[in-house]
């Protein structure tokens, strides 16, 4: 039961990470010397923010059920 749990986890983790938008603007601008908001505070918002938390759970959910799976 753990076993197909963890794979609908692992699943719906990939598929949310790859819905984020990418922030690899700030790293190019910074590997440049570019000027670049890099260190500025930006607060996600919206659809940006429900990804984030939606990720921030999947992955603790993956580790619990890891560790769960591994103990029993």
């Amino acid at each position: 039961m753990l076993d197909i749990l963890l794979m609908i986890v692992s699943v719906a983790l990939i598929i949310v990470c790859l819905l984020q938008s990418g922030k690899s603007d700030g790293i190019v601008n910074a590997l440049t010397g570019q000027s670049s908001n890099l260190f500025a505070n930006q607060k996600e918002r919206g659809a940006d923010l429900i990804l984030s938390r939606i990720t921030v759970g999947l992955g603790i959910a993956f580790f619990v059920i890891a560790i769960l799976i591994r103990m029993g």
